[in-house]
């Protein structure tokens, strides 16, 4: 049985819920996760736990646990938080688009040997 603190359970649920994903190691000896403060065992029996009652999805390669943040463990997440449950995770988020330029800078036209031509 691992005792996790409430610091602790914390720290790992505002990393799932700001992130939407978790890469942990399988290694239970580990002092602490790559990413968050915690030890990695700590991590491992969290996302364990989180997967047992549906919240997350697992995926498991090459001595690695990849946990994705599902719909209701988003609402879950919110709600163990104190959270508005409107808040989604940055991997749902839509990237920004990048805006053109309107500036007159030289620009290629053609195949080789065309050179450049302003446009």
């Amino acid at each position: 049985m691992v005792l996790v603190s409430k610091s602790e359970k914390r720290q790992i649920y505002q990393y799932l819920l700001k992130e939407g994903t978790l890469v942990v190691r399988k290694d239970a000896g580990l002092p602490r996760h790559q990413d968050i403060a915690v030890p990695n065992l700590k991590i491992m029996m969290i996302c364990k736990s989180l997967k047992s009652r549906g919240l997350i999805e697992e995926k498991f390669n090459w001595q690695w646990f990849y946990y994705y943040l599902n719909e209701k463990g988003i609402l879950a997440m919110c709600e163990y938080l104190g959270l508005p449950s409107n808040i989604r995770p940055d991997i749902y988020k839509a990237p920004a688009v990048k805006k053109p330029r309107d500036d007159d800078r030289p620009r290629r036209t053609g195949g080789f040997g065309r050179g450049l031509k302003k446009e």
